[in-house]
């Protein structure tokens, strides 16, 4: 094995040899790629449970916006799955009604639909005024991959 060496004045001093360089480069690579690894691991769940989170707010708002609101109107939340997407909407959905209330999904889409009034033939949950009732009890599920959510929605509108 070869040993680097420097001389500082007159000085020798040892270095490190190729050998010893190479297995610590090799070491900090082997680290480097299981926090990497992690890393991405932990950043898809964070996107995972902030579309959740959204969810839940999205269907929160127009039940209570159905509830309480002063135009006598009933609220819903249109629920799109190709850009993965929810929309919230005043009385009937209406593509592009400066109204409604855009919520994108950075990471989950709707997979499955399950609503009334038949399975499958409905986007939409609409929450009636005063009450927070839905006539569109059901379950939709949302997912991507290795990761799925059922939210199931009754009669009186509350959801898990």
């Amino acid at each position: 094995m070869h040993t680097y060496f420097k001389k500082i004045k007159g000085m020798q001093v040892l270095g490190f040899t190729f050998v010893e360089i190479m297995i610590t480069f090799t070491l900090f690579m082997i680290l480097a790629s299981v926090g990497l690894g992690q890393y991405f691991r932990y950043y898809n769940f964070s996107l995972v449970n902030n579309d959740v989170s959204k969810i839940t707010k999205v269907l929160h708002e127009a039940r209570f916006k159905a509830m309480k609101n002063p135009y006598n109107s009933n609220y819903g939340v249109h629920l799109s799955n190709s850009p993965g997407e929810m929309i919230i909407f005043r009385d009937s959905y209406i593509p592009g009604n400066g109204e409604n209330l855009v919520t994108n999904l950075e990471k989950l889409s709707i997979t499955d639909l399950n609503l009334q009034p038949a399975p499958g033939n409905t986007n939409e949950i609409i929450f009636e005024n005063m009450t927070g009732k839905t006539q569109n009890d059901g379950t939709f599920t949302i997912g991507k991959d290795e990761y799925s959510f059922t939210y199931t929605i009754n009669e009186q509108g509350a959801f898990e």
